[in-house]
């Protein structure tokens, strides 16, 4: 096994549900680490204690809206910037507004 396919250390995935879009797009990507709730639709991560970084980048990198965020260390590593989204506007103070 190469180092990327060893599982995780010291890496968080973290999901944001208002960005999922349900196009299950990681689940194919990563098979069996990423599955949509059946009731919500959105992207959750199953066996996550044996995915690989390999997967979770995998499945990150296939989300088209960036819904997939994996820190490591308390650092974002990916992505790297988020995207506005639609209805997402920078308020004065540097925080967001929503409608």
């Amino acid at each position: 096994m190469s180092e990327t396919d060893q599982p995780k250390s010291g890496v968080i995935v973290r999901i944001d549900p208002r960005r999922c879009i349900a196009n299950a797009k990681c689940t194919t990507a990563a098979p069996g680490v990423f599955v949509l709730d059946e009731e919500t639709g959105v992207a959750v991560l199953q066996n996550e204690d044996t995915a690989t970084v390999q997967q979770l980048f995998a499945g990150a990198r296939a989300c088209p809206t960036q819904a997939i965020i994996i820190e490591q260390y308390g650092r974002r590593v990916f992505p790297q910037i988020l995207t506005p989204m639609f209805g997402d506007e920078e308020t004065p103070s540097g925080g967001t507004s929503e409608r």
